[in-house]
């Protein structure tokens, strides 16, 4: 996967608006659809890319991280989704993004996710480690 620097810069840009946090798909935009319980496992990628603003394409690391955030999010789940990478889905237009976890030319696990989960997902495509300090 390559990430150019427009989309970097178009990502960050993005990010530096105050996004609203996603307590229901109510707020969810032109994804709302997709992310309401009753829809099909996997969609279209070109439906989503119709739809979204833009997306930007996630790394190894970031793909490893959503699919865990994925399991862990209700219901839990016992089993990983299908896909082998993943991507953020933006909707400018109601600052909202979408995580897609893709198989092939499908998007089947997706969930929207607030700025504060989108700014760790960065992190984690930066490398960014925290370490514990050093207690007294």
């Amino acid at each position: 996967m390559r990430t150019t620097l427009p989309k970097i810069l178009a990502a960050l840009a993005f990010l530096s608006w105050a996004a609203p946090a996603l307590a229901d798909n109510a707020n969810a935009g032109v994804f709302a659809e997709w992310l309401s319980g009753d829809q099909p496992e996997c969609i279209p990628l070109g439906e989503v890319n119709k739809a979204a603003d833009g997306s930007i394409p996630l790394n190894g690391d970031q793909f490893q991280f959503v699919r865990a955030l994925f399991v862990a999010i209700p219901p839990v789940s016992d089993e990983l989704p299908p896909g082998d990478h993943a991507a953020l889905f933006l909707d400018g237009a109601n600052k909202v993004v979408m995580v897609g976890i893709m198989d092939g030319d499908s998007v089947c696990a997706r969930f929207a996710a607030p700025d504060s989960l989108v700014n760790l997902i960065v992190k984690v495509g930066k490398g960014e480690v925290v370490r514990a300090g050093r207690p007294s």
